[in-house]
């Protein structure tokens, strides 16, 4: 038997060489596809592969078929009706076993149009330029009204997919004081995301706004110069502030300040990788079961870098996100990645550097349009 592999752009240059090399009788024994060249990954080329086998051993045997029919005495039309299946079974055969291969790889290629369909939607282009994680945009998409479809309203299927979205967005809860008790907020994250900025513009909300008795403790002892920040918001406030650097202090600073109806503590950032200011951090959180924390993170924080944080974090058992930069940041794809994978609570979200303005409770209406945006 002589196997061969042929290999060609498409099935159909593929098939003409085997046709070529190995005769009409030849049979499909394998086909696939793969990618050829290229750099890094780009610029490749769609391959198809084909092995083909001929059977080499029956050509002999042909020239012998007449003496076997002289032995035959039966009629004449006897050995052509032995004969004829003999000459045809492996054309037969080869066609066959051809047909069959080319059905299976256009039930291959018509399993996969949907795919492809949907990665070409607009979008599904669209949540991609907003860095929609793929896995999450395809879930988004599923069952959706094909905006290809001459029958089909794409303003509906952007309607649908905003719902969707704004689904995901509807766990907004703020700090929610009470009549007859103090309320402590705890504010953890890494370095960089605005901690320090954010806890002034909701002491300012709080205090000045609201008329609420406020109380500021910052454990951020690792930054002079965040202390000197907070102290200074502390005074154009008119806000008592403490500053602490073990749980014993925070545990007696929480206790002084009782008469306050909401203390605001701001924590040093942590490297998420940093085992040790992690286990830190939480036994500081730990002097008091009722402290409610909210992990702060920017929203031009790459999701990969985002999904370590929050699980690295997890160790504090944060209750809220609170999202910062979103006047920085070219789309909201970390942030709407994040409440996609993890049930919490999203509080506040921050747009700017004006003390006390650039901040707000979340809504969910706004960001899924921000989310969706062109």
């Amino acid at each position: 038997m002589k196997i061969k592999v042929f290999t060609a752009s498409n099935i159909q240059d593929a098939m003409a060489q085997v046709k070529s090399d190995l005769g009409r009788d030849a049979v499909i024994l394998h086909t696939r596809r793969y990618r050829k060249g290229g750099f890094c990954g780009f610029f490749a080329k769609d391959m198809v592969e084909v092995m083909a086998a001929l059977d080499t051993v029956q050509q002999p045997l042909q020239p012998l078929q007449p003496a076997i029919e002289k032995r035959i005495p039966a009629p004449q039309v006897a050995p052509q009706v032995i004969i004829r299946p003999t000459e045809e079974d492996p054309k037969v055969t080869a066609l066959q076993l051809e047909i069959a291969t080319m059905r299976k790889m256009i039930e291959q290629v018509l399993i996969q149009l949907p795919r492809k369909e949907k990665y070409c939607s607009s979008l599904f282009d669209l949540l991609q330029k907003n860095d929609i994680d793929t896995t999450i945009a395809e879930n988004l998409l599923q069952g959706l009204p094909d905006e290809s479809s001459p029958g089909d309203n794409p303003e509906m299927a952007r309607e649908l997919l905003l719902e969707r979205i704004g689904n995901y967005l509807q766990r907004v809860e703020g700090i929610n004081l009470t009549d007859t008790s103090c309320k402590t907020v705890a504010f953890i994250g890494p370095t960089g995301v605005g901690k320090t900025t954010t806890i002034a513009k909701l002491a300012a909300t709080f205090a000045l706004s609201q008329g609420h008795k406020v109380a500021l403790i910052t454990a951020d002892t690792y930054r002079i110069s965040a202390v000197e920040q907070l102290k200074t918001y502390a005074e154009i406030i008119d806000v008592p502030i403490e500053i602490v650097y073990t749980p014993d202090e925070l545990k007696a600073a929480i206790y002084r300040h009782r008469d306050k109806r909401l203390i605001l503590v701001d924590t040093a950032g942590r490297s998420p990788r940093n085992q040790f200011q992690l286990a830190e951090l939480q036994a500081l959180l730990a002097v008091d079961p009722y402290i409610e924390t909210h992990l702060v993170l920017s929203t031009t924080t790459k999701y990969a870098d985002a999904l370590e944080i929050v699980n690295r974090f997890s160790v504090c058992s944060p209750t809220k996100f609170l999202f910062t930069k979103l006047d920085e940041s070219a789309n909201l794809g970390t942030l709407f990645n994040l409440l996609y994978q993890f049930p919490a609570t999203l509080s506040y979200v921050t747009t700017g550097q004006n003390v006390p303005d650039d901040i707000e409770l979340a809504n969910s209406s706004v960001l899924a349009n921000l989310i969706l945006r062109d």
